[in-house]
């Protein structure tokens, strides 16, 4: 096994994508491109990656951002409790560390949205620490390599696939170990069609060997989506010639977390127009007259990991008086504002297609 380890190793040498997080020990750099990388490939990863070390070079300069410049420079990102939990922990490394990142997996454990294997990463690739990193990719070669059933979502699998990980990388460089073992995931050892003829590994590989390269990994079913309904009021009203919209900042829990939309329903079955108008009007987003509805959308389709999103806009003119609850829940932006506002991508879809922000 320490020969094909050591063929690996070349082999990643000489294959190895060119990725800045890639020519630094920095932990910064490191922590940050993991940050992003959560749930996100790595081709548009990339751009947000260049993007924030440009804005932010250091962790002093994001630990100062405000938090509403990192929500935006984070849109079209999702999970954004990501962004969040990065700004937290920014702040306490200078806080608590005067700005260097702990070298020590429990204490970089405790930061917020740091988990075992963002710990890990920084430990072994900024500083050579002997801890695996399992992501979805070292998942897949394993268990083909070795011919592993274990549901890679079941709560055994991190554990059964981390001590391998690690009895593996023993007499290895941890940092060069796990990233020829993740990009070999990436690039040879595909979810679909992997390359096997390419890979350093085949001669020992399992899955090659009995030609079972698609039943590995196993995964556990899945529970169902479940369908949600959001109905959107886009409500404006003119004044000074200038078109204002009212908007509502989201709670800091939940998805979405302190982002801003447009006030809402969510539903379990679809709201008929007539009772979204009424349900509008009784919570006092409407007066009961003095409004005129301009237009209602196509339904926007959006996909999160335990549910599916259906929603549509109601673009609403509000004339007269303004009610109350209006002024005293929501924000009132200028039109030419809007796209200074962290929004959801569903959100943003609609604001693109109906032309309010370009």
């Amino acid at each position: 096994m320490n020969n094909s380890i050591k063929k690996l190793l070349v082999w990643y040498q000489k294959n190895e994508r060119q990725l800045p997080w890639r020519q630094t020990s920095n932990p910064y750099y490191i922590w940050l491109s993991e940050v992003i990388l959560q749930q996100t490939r790595v081709d548009q990863g990339l751009p947000y990656y260049i993007r924030f070390t440009q804005k932010y070079p250091d962790i002093v300069s994001l630990a100062s951002a405000n938090e509403q410049d990192v929500f935006k420079l984070w849109q079209g990102l999702g999970y954004y409790s990501r962004a969040t939990n990065m700004l937290k922990a920014a702040r306490e490394i200078v806080s608590t560390y005067h700005g260097e990142f702990p070298k020590n997996m429990n204490l970089l454990i405790k930061l917020p949205g740091i988990g075992s294997y963002t710990a890990a990463a920084i430990a072994s690739m900024a500083f050579n620490m002997p801890h695996g990193v399992v992501d979805g990719n070292v998942y897949r070669v394993l268990s083909r390599l070795y011919g592993i059933d274990t549901p890679i979502n079941s709560s055994r699998a991190h554990t059964q696939f981390l001590v391998l990980t690690e009895e593996l990388m023993s007499k290895h460089s941890p940092a060069l170990f796990n990233q020829a073992m993740m990009e070999l995931g990436a690039l040879v050892c595909k979810p679909q069609n992997p390359d096997c003829l390419a890979c350093p590994l085949q001669s020992i590989c399992f899955a090659f060997a009995h030609n079972q390269q698609g039943d590995f990994p196993v995964k556990a079913p899945k529970a169902k989506q479940k369908t949600r309904y959001l109905t959107y009021y886009v409500i404006s009203v003119t004044t000074n010639e200038h078109t204002h919209f009212f908007l509502n900042q989201r709670k800091s829990t939940g998805i979405w977390a302190n982002l801003f939309d447009f006030p809402s329903f969510e539903t379990h079955q679809p709201l008929p127009f007539d009772q979204a108008i009424h349900q509008a009007i009784d919570n006092g987003w409407l007066p009961n007259n003095s409004f005129n509805i301009t237009q209602v959308s196509n339904e926007y389709k959006h996909l999160l990991t335990h549910r599916i999103l259906r929603a549509r806009f109601i673009s609403i003119q509000i004339s007269g008086v303004i009610p109350a609850n209006l002024i005293k829940s929501l924000l009132l932006i200028n039109q030419t504002s809007l796209s200074e506002y962290p929004v959801p991508v569903l959100v943003e879809r609609y604001l693109r297609d109906v032309n309010l922000i370009e």
